[in-house]
């Protein structure tokens, strides 16, 4: 800044010498055109911070107040944005006390809890969605693989359902091998237990035990049964774990199973069904066997020994009670759209959560500073960015599902543009990597900017990722020969970003970059903020 004088220096050559040099500076390009990015990014940086400010007794009031004012339809927004964001900076522990703790003081006994379509239910199953979908695909695939090969079998129990040339006697044996495998697994199973899963038992256990200290065992275990391990069970093809719909006898057996599973969760045997009645002394047999898995799940992390030292939060003593090894804490990243999201949420709600910290009953302890710091960042930050009601693909709602719910509403692949496009191979799926994933390929020159709908081309990549979105996957992004023809467009990479699914992130085990010539360093490079 001090060379700026020179600029009206009294001598012509000297003025003249330095606005040469400063036109050259200017024309190529320095951290100035980036300036005004770095300072939004550090804003956008600091209100994730705010929201994920811990207070002396353990409290988030950022987080709690907009938990508390959020607008029905925006809940299951802000549990995608709670969770991707707390997890990336390690206090996904931090968030689950607090919103269960709420949960649990409200509730009137232990069975009511999570129950509900509230906040906290729509994080424990974004949770479940997101961190145990490759579990359950481990768990019950092989399970359903040999029940398909063997789908002659019958498990129907109930005399009024029964075909005339089955027997019952071989049913029940069919059904109760079925339910020893399936119980089995899942018990053997508990070393391979998502991380971030075992947070929320340790979680949920810990909270339950405050306000009815005779029950933890049966809150944990009923929702880990009814609300994350029979869903898949019963309806594997929704969860990824198999291709197409189970043939009917097979899912007969598998509700069946389901059933089973709950009253063994629950503790409990067979009275009102009379004919499955008959199962209640293999109920019994197992009651020690399905504590000690819940046990097992719900046991308090060392949280210091799976997260690295430089990134140690402040965390709760009482879950840093367990001496048992603990698995590497996996990577997270928060993603653009979740920090926008954010901002817009706090912005529309910024109002109701200044009432809801004024008149809480923590107020004294919580002052206004931390909302007169989240007033401010917003007012730097301004207003959401809005674009018309015609650029809703564009928009930030645009999740996957909307996104491919948009598209097939209109048909889109059975048009011929989706055909061909899909005809080029520019997104397939070939081969299997040493780890036996399966590998993906983008070939970036076969798209063209001017000739091709990127809306299709995203289209095509969730279709053909879904089949495969519980497993673990590799990507490989061939360049040769890539130039600007083959580019997106800025508003487009936003989108891909938005519209991708946060398990197919999360699944994503490697992804190889084959060929980047100059001209994709460069487009990576302009588009830093993006990428």
């Amino acid at each position: 800044m001090r060379s700026i004088a020179l600029g009206y220096h009294r001598d012509p050559q000297t003025r003249a010498a330095f606005m040469e040099v400063l036109t050259k500076i200017l024309q190529q390009g320095t951290e100035f055109d980036t300036l005004a990015e770095t300072v939004l990014a550090d804003r956008f940086e600091r209100l994730v911070e705010l929201v994920t400010m811990i207070g002396d007794k353990g409290e988030l009031p950022i987080a709690m107040a907009l938990a508390n004012v959020v607008s029905p339809q925006y809940m299951d927004e802000l549990a995608r944005v709670f969770v991707t964001i707390f997890d990336a900076k390690h206090l996904l522990h931090q968030l689950l006390i607090n919103i269960f703790a709420k949960e649990v003081e409200m509730a009137d006994c232990y069975q009511t809890i999570l129950r509900g379509n509230g906040l906290p239910t729509k994080i424990m199953s974004f949770c479940f969605k997101l961190y145990g979908s490759h579990y359950l695909y481990n768990l019950f695939a092989p399970i359903l693989s040999k029940m398909i090969i063997a789908d002659l079998r019958s498990y129907e129990v109930d005399p009024s359902r029964i075909e005339q040339h089955e027997q019952l006697d071989e049913n029940r044996k069919n059904l109760r091998l079925l339910a020893h495998d399936v119980f089995q697994a899942i018990i053997d199973s508990s070393s391979q237990f998502p991380i971030q899963l075992r947070i929320l038992c340790s979680c949920l256990y810990q909270v339950v035990q405050q306000r009815f200290p005779q029950h933890p065992l049966q809150a944990v275990s009923t929702v880990i049964f009814l609300r994350f391990l029979n869903p898949a069970l019963v309806l594997p093809h929704e969860f990824g774990i198999v291709d197409a719909e189970p043939l009917p006898r097979i899912k007969r057996g598998l509700t069946l199973v389901s059933k089973i599973l709950q009253n063994i969760a629950n503790n409990l045997i067979f009275t009102k069904e009379f004919h499955m009645r008959c199962f209640n002394d293999y109920l019994r047999s197992t009651f020690d066997a399905a504590t000690n898995f819940v046990l097992s799940i719900s046991e308090p992390i060392n949280l210091t020994s799976i997260i690295p030292s430089d990134e140690h939060q402040p965390i709760e003593n009482n879950l840093l009670d367990s001496t048992a090894p603990s698995p590497t804490y996996p990577m997270s990243y928060i993603s653009d759209a979740n920090v926008l999201a954010l901002h817009r949420l706090l912005w529309y709600h910024q109002e109701k959560i200044g009432d809801y910290l004024s008149s809480g009953r923590d107020h004294k302890a919580i002052g206004r500073r931390p909302f007169d710091k989240m007033a401010t960042l917003l007012a730097y930050l301004g207003p959401p960015d809005h674009r018309p009601l015609d650029s809703q693909w564009i928009s930030y709602d645009m999740t996957a599902t909307k996104f491919e719910e948009l598209m097939a509403k209109t048909q889109m692949h059975e048009r011929e543009e989706f055909k061909s496009l899909k005809a080029l191979n520019i997104f397939y799926q070939a081969g299997f990597s040493k780890q036996n994933n399966p590998v993906f390929y983008y070939i970036a020159r076969r798209f063209k900017v001017n000739e091709m709908n990127c809306d299709l081309l995203i289209y095509h990549v969730l279709l053909t990722l879904k089949p495969f979105q519980a497993k673990p996957f590799e990507l490989i992004v061939d360049f040769t020969h890539t130039c600007t023809d083959n580019r997106f467009k800025t508003d487009y990479l936003s989108k891909w970003f938005i519209c991708m699914p946060d398990c197919f992130y999360y699944n994503l085990q490697a992804c190889y970059i084959y060929n980047c010539n100059s001209w994709v360093r460069e487009y990576t490079k302009y588009h830093d903020r993006i990428l």
